[in-house]
């Protein structure tokens, strides 16, 4: 078979210890054991476009990899020959071709990796995920996203994304050039993110398609509208008790149901619109400060906090532009 990336060879090796320190520095650190002594043939190909990066890897040997904790990142494997066991949070399953996983980066993992395996992988930054995410639900996101870590063969959607994967390194294999331009860069992983979300199983997938798919209750747009209407001042649960006309409780399970979100959550999402608005319509005819008190953030230091985890950019920054 043709090896992918291979115009971007980060290093071919026999030795087990200097293939560990490599890809340690790209990675993050971990142990790498071979099964027996003598050569292996390691072999890893990467091109990185900003905050994501496509791999190829092969030891060439039977090896034991346990990389722990990846801190940082999230890491998508998809074996093109051979077969791999992996154990990640206590879970142990086995990957062979066309059966892909994802890593996150706060459980442990180890890996058993046979001679023949060959991966294509692909590296997220922890920090990009979250902000598309935030993005897509126009909302912080409040714990870490986990994603399912054994994605069988039978799952089309996900198998649509490797397709995905596969034609980019199919055209980066042709000359392809998106370091051109920043443009291209953030739309390419924009895409790869948003297709990502929408395609594989983790603990804010029903939020992303309930807020496309259900038509909330007439209490639940009533509030809506409440909220919109009145986004400048200071809204409580109480307020949106008394509009409905229904009970605390009634509200927060239609809009976990219908919305995906609390109220406060939406009230949060909608004055963070405004303020983006208004900060890329004023630009330096007005100071952030102003935008942020008039659109009812009182707390400066935790409105800022929420903006880039959504925009992936500070309120100054976008102001700036």
């Amino acid at each position: 078979m043709n090896i992918p990336l291979e115009k971007y060879s980060l290093f071919q090796t026999t030795d087990a210890d200097e293939a560990r320190e490599i890809v340690s520095k790209v990675f993050c650190d971990h142990t790498l054991k071979p099964n027996q002594s003598g050569p292996i043939d390691a072999r890893h190909n990467r091109a990185r476009l900003s905050s994501v990066s496509v791999n190829y890897m092969q030891y060439g040997t039977d090896i034991n990899v346990e990389p722990g904790y990846l801190g940082k990142f999230f890491l998508f494997q998809l074996p093109v020959a051979g077969a791999a066991r992996i154990s990640a949070n206590n879970k142990d399953f086995l990957t062979t071709v066309g059966m892909s996983s994802a890593i996150n980066p706060t459980e442990y993992t180890k890996m058993q990796w046979n001679k023949d395996c060959k991966k294509l992988m692909v590296q997220i930054q922890v920090e990009a995920m979250e902000t598309r995410l935030s993005r897509l639900l126009m909302r912080p996101i409040d714990k870490p996203i986990l994603f399912d870590q054994c994605i069988t063969e039978d799952n089309d959607l996900a198998r649509g994304w490797w397709r995905q994967v596969n034609h980019l390194v199919n055209d980066l294999d042709n000359d392809m050039d998106p370091w051109r331009s920043r443009n291209i860069l953030e739309d390419m992983e924009r895409n790869l993110l948003t297709n990502l979300l929408y395609s594989f199983n983790h603990n804010y997938l029903d939020a992303l398609l309930t807020q496309e798919t259900q038509v909330a209750p007439k209490h639940i747009r009533r509030a809506e509208d409440y909220i919109i209407e009145h986004l400048r001042d200071p809204i409580s649960i109480d307020e949106l008790v008394t509009v409905t006309g229904v009970s605390q409780r009634s509200i927060f399970e239609g809009f976990k149901n219908f919305r995906g979100t609390t109220p406060m959550k939406l009230v949060l999402q909608l004055r963070l619109e405004k303020v983006r608005k208004d900060l890329q319509k004023f630009g330096p005819d007005r100071t952030v400060t102003e935008i942020a008190l008039k659109w009812g953030f009182s707390q400066l230091g935790r409105f800022a906090v929420s903006y880039k985890k959504v925009y992936g950019e500070s309120p100054s920054e976008t102001l700036k532009k």
